[in-house]
């Protein structure tokens, strides 16, 4: 193995060569690769739903699809309106004109529901009405007090239009579940001509309701709201789509403000590290080289981003400035001593280059370990994130050598630096001192630490619930609470009633069932979740029931005659209203039941709906079959989904870094030892969050595999120098005395830089950016204890053994 590391080396060093009589040329490819990457970047989207984060082939996803396919879009925008009196005639005129303007201004409307159009069933005789609440109003007189008493007694509007007290009163807004947009008259006819079908011409492919259509949507409703908030017409927004533009957003402010963060304190800690310009400017062209081509590698591939890719610009920064600090570290003391400036970067690159490709292509094995996840959210971090790393090997071994050569850099001598850099030989001659001779108390407190951490991670729980992200001082969120509270709910479970035989819902039995099943759900009320409330098309046929027997309420009922039911859907089709359209299917086959709930965690969601699957199997008795999707049913399947992907790649990636450690070090011993300073860290963190009680979230449970990304860098760095030294003085002592005072320099700069670039994450808006990016950098940290403290003295001892065997 040694051989082939020498070889590594001339290799590195005629490439070195090559790059400075060569720089232009490199330059040119380099930053020409880079320029054709960053002109995707505008295509860039932000997508956070929970339909982004599965693969297309999701059976979760693809019942999802079927469901908007069959009923439309499951996810409503709900707009809650408080005023002094609700059943006044100055309110409800302004809550016309509100509706209207909404229906008119917001684009992609499939609906917009209000007391202004709710739907009121009523008969006369044998006759069948079905009209709008208020349609007529105020041309036609209407007795507000007799509205009053009548709304608030209507089953159908309680908890969905208006509030139990009768203060708040909603509008709701259902947005199309597919997009199809024509195309212009010209591509229509020259269709024609080329003898192809209008259907084929005449649009685009219909697609699902996007993050786009989302933000058009969401800007437009603000826009109008804008308008009408007021003291006396107080509106709160809240439902899917709200929340997750605002995230969207949330999310982009926060990905800009702190990479200019992170990149102002890159800054100053390149500066008091390297004193020199060149020292600034080279590492950050390769940092912002090797973000900006992954941002627009993601948008040449379509791939927008994530609740779990936001962490890969962060990420990038931290990989950049750790491969171009080792070069450029080794660079600046080989020109001190003397050589020239093609002889420095050669010989950087012969001493550091094979460590950081080592470190890189380690790394990109252990990232591309989660591309097999089933989130495609968490595969994209494998893919993007590896490749990333890759990139920033490229430009570090080929565009920083050439930047170099280009670069004016002048030769400095003994200066304050020196002095600064004395004393920093002196903390890691210390430090070596420290850990060579004491191994036996390190490894015993690093026991102990394994030990009590391991007690506190088995106390962690797993979370994903996108509404604690929000500080508590956003309206998005409050709006969310108060609209949960006083209209009880703002997601919803769908569930797919399918009897297999065409017209079985008219079946009283079935209906019962249904009704059996409502009332039952309904009367959910624990300290985790509550039902607001159950929609099913019992609640048409009560009404058509009702309104057929002279509107007396002691008939809202459910006939017990299959002839009855089917004759009064036949009239409510017969009507005019579209309604059935959207709980049942054209054979009366399958029907839709939807149960509303506050916004509640999705591990919660999850033990929901096994309890909602349970009911259903023990009611209907094999009489039909059930289908659960909805926005609940996705949230559910993210987390689960989330917990076994993690676990499943934490393992391989465990493996795979390992296998390669073992690899590139040439000792299987050594590289099976060499991981324990690995996982400490990450053990330690996730065990202070146990103590802390921070949930693993779909971000924190990257932690780990990000943390262990980057620390393994610093351990390949630190026992592929302690091998050379060992192997020339072999004397464990020296060797480890020589690694850290020529790589513990790099390992303590990159470890502080890297550390304060998640640091700055804490400054973010949203919650679960702040845990990241404090609970990242402590492990950087406590991974750079490891590797000066646990590193040295497990050599030591692996050493000292071995010596003790040849003697």
């Amino acid at each position: 193995m040694s051989e082939i590391s020498n070889q590594a080396k001339i290799h590195f060093e005629r490439l070195g060569h090559t790059l400075y009589q060569n720089r232009l040329k490199a330059l040119f490819v380099a930053f020409l690769f880079v320029g054709l990457l960053v002109y995707q970047i505008p295509k860039i989207t932000i997508d956070t739903s929970a339909e982004a984060l599965l693969r297309k082939n999701d059976p979760s996803l693809l019942r999802y699809n079927a469901f908007r396919d069959q009923f439309g879009r499951a996810e409503l925008i709900i707009i809650a309106v408080k005023a002094p009196e609700v059943f006044d005639a100055g309110f409800l005129a302004k809550l016309k004109s509100f509706h209207g303007d909404l229906e008119n201004e917001v684009p992609y409307i499939r609906e917009v529901t209000s007391l202004i159009n709710a739907r009121n069933i009523r008969g006369e005789g044998d006759v069948l009405f079905v009209e709008e609440l208020l349609g007529g109003w105020p041309e036609k007189n209407i007795d507000l007090a007799s509205l009053k008493d009548f709304v608030l007694k209507n089953p159908l509007y309680q908890n969905h239009l208006i509030s139990e007290d009768g203060r708040i009163t909603a509008i709701l807004i259902e947005t199309e579940a597919s997009i199809s947009k024509s195309v212009s008259e010209e591509d229509l006819l020259s269709g024609f001509e080329e003898d192809t079908s209008p259907t084929e011409n005449g649009s685009k492919n219909p697609h699902y309701f996007s993050e786009k259509e989302n933000r058009e949507v969401v800007e437009a409703v603000n826009r109008v709201v804008d308008r009408y908030q007021s003291t006396d017409f107080i509106l709160a927004l809240s439902g899917g789509p709200i929340i997750v533009d605002a995230f969207n957003r949330a999310t982009l402010s926060d990905i800009r403000f702190c990479i200019a963060l992170s990149m102002i304190a890159v800054t100053f800690f390149l500066a008091i590290f390297f004193r020199r310009i060149s020292g600034i400017i080279l590492p950050m062209t390769v940092i912002i080289s090797s973000m900006v081509s992954t941002m627009g590698l993601m948008a040449l591939c379509n791939v927008p981003i994530k609740i779990t890719t936001t962490v890969i610009p962060g990420f990038l920064l931290a990989v950049g400035v750790a491969d171009s600090v080792h070069i450029l570290a080794i660079f600046y003391r080989s020109l001190k001593q003397g050589k020239s400036k093609e002889d420095a970067i050669a010989y950087a690159l012969g001493h550091s280059g094979s460590a950081i490709a080592m470190t890189s292509l380690t790394t990109a094995a252990g990232l591309l370990s989660f591309s097999f996840a089933e989130l495609t959210a968490i595969a994209e971090i494998g893919v993007f994130a590896a490749a990333g790393v890759i990139l920033a090997l490229f430009y570090t071994i080929i565009m920083l050598p050439a930047i170099i050569a280009l670069f004016p850099i002048k030769e400095e001598h003994s200066t304050g630096a020196d002095i600064k850099s004395s004393l920093m030989d002196r903390i890691l001659l210390s430090v070596s001192s420290f850990s060579t001779s004491h191994p036996i108390k390190i490894l015993a407190v690093s026991l102990v630490m394994f030990f009590v951490s391991i007690v506190f991670i088995l106390q962690l729980r797993f979370s994903h619930n996108v509404i604690h992200y929000f500080p508590d001082t956003m309206a998005v969120k409050k709006d969310l609470f108060f609209i949960d509270k006083e209209l009880k709910g703002t997601i919803t479970l769908e569930i797919i009633l399918n009897t297999n035989k065409e017209n079985g819902i008219y079946e009283p039995a079935i209906l019962s069932r249904i009704e059996k099943l409502s009332r039952s759900i309904e009367s959910i009320n624990n300290i985790d979740i509550f039902v607001g409330k159950v929609f099913s098309i019992n609640d048409i046929i009560k009404e058509i029931n009702q309104a057929l027997h002279g509107n007396d309420t002691a008939y809202y009922t459910i006939p017990q005659a299959r002839k009855m039911v089917a004759q009064e859907l036949f009239l409510f089709e017969n009507s005019g209203s579209d309604d059935l359209e959207r709980i049942v299917d054209s054979q009366f086959q399958k029907t839709r039941i939807t149960i509303k709930t506050p916004w509640v965690d999705a591990i919660i969601c999850n033990n929901f709906i096994e309890d909602i699957k349970n009911r259903f199997n023990d009611v209907l008795q094999d009489k039909a079959d059930i289908t659960i999707t909805g926005g609940m049913a996705l949230m559910s399947r993210v987390i689960m989904a989330a917990i076994y992907s993690m676990a499943r790649s934490y393992v391989i990636a465990f493996l795979v870094i390992t296998l390669m450690m073992i690899l590139f070090i040439g000792n299987i011993k050594i590289g099976l030892i060499s991981m324990i300073p690995n996982l400490l860290p990450i053990l330690i963190i996730m065990g202070i969050m146990g103590f802390a009680k921070v949930p693993l979230t779909m971000n924190t449970l990257l932690i780990g595999s990000i943390a262990m990304g980057l620390v393994v860098d610093d351990t390949v760095h630190f026992i592929h120098n302690f091998q050379r030294y060992y192997k020339e003085t072999e004397d464990a002592h020296e060797a480890i005395k020589e690694t850290l005072l020529s790589t513990g320099r790099a390992l303590l700069i990159t470890s502080l830089v890297l550390a304060t670039g998640f640091f700055v994450l804490m400054f973010a808006t949203l919650n679960h950016l702040v845990r990241f990016g404090f609970f990242t950098g402590m492990a950087i940290l406590i991974a750079l204890l490891a590797d000066f403290l646990l590193a040295p003295a497990l050599m030591i001892l692996v050493t000292r053994r071995k010596q003790k065997m040849n003697t």
